[in-house]
């Protein structure tokens, strides 16, 4: 074991500390764009949020439970409103996240996938709440591709930024 001097304790430790690379995030001029589309998903799942709460009063489902109990067809309705609402609150962190992600690299196409993302909920919201779970699917669909795009463009741009 090696004496180190008192006063040389302090320069190592410094140097240790220099030894981790730290990179400033350069948050492109467009990334208001990202922003905005992230602030729509936010209305539109108030939206539904609203839609679950006008269906327990019209449909009777008191809190707390989260389903409608029974086969008639107000409970498959709620039932119906209440699962578009889950469903998307199941998917928005991620999809949120990837929007963030890609908007560094991506703004405008990331803003553009998330105000799609955002109308594909709608379209899925609005079928679903028909009470017929097919009528979810062309919402689904949309909103569901751009999910995927969303992945593979957030791959692209860490991609990127590790390579170039």
């Amino acid at each position: 074991m090696r004496c180190i001097p008192r006063h040389s304790r302090g320069v190592l430790r410094q140097q240790r500390r220099s030894a981790i690379k730290t990179t400033a995030l350069m948050v492109p001029d467009a990334y208001g764009y990202v922003m905005g589309s992230i602030g729509v998903a936010a209305i539109v799942v108030q939206w539904m949020s609203v839609k679950v709460a006008l269906a327990r009063r019209t449909y009777g489902v008191s809190y707390p439970a989260m389903m409608a109990e029974g086969d008639d067809e107000g409970s498959k309705t709620f039932n119906c409103i209440q699962r578009s609402h889950q469903n998307t609150l199941e998917t928005l962190p991620t999809a949120v996240a990837l929007q963030m992600l890609m908007g560094l690299k991506f703004p405008i196409t990331a803003a553009c996938m998330g105000f799609a993302w955002s109308l594909g909920r709608i379209a899925y919201a609005l079928g679903y709440s028909t009470g017929d779970p097919a009528k979810r699917m062309p919402g689904s669909a949309v909103s569901g591709i751009i999910y995927l795009a969303l992945i593979v463009g957030t791959f692209v741009a860490g991609y990127q930024q590790i390579v170039f």
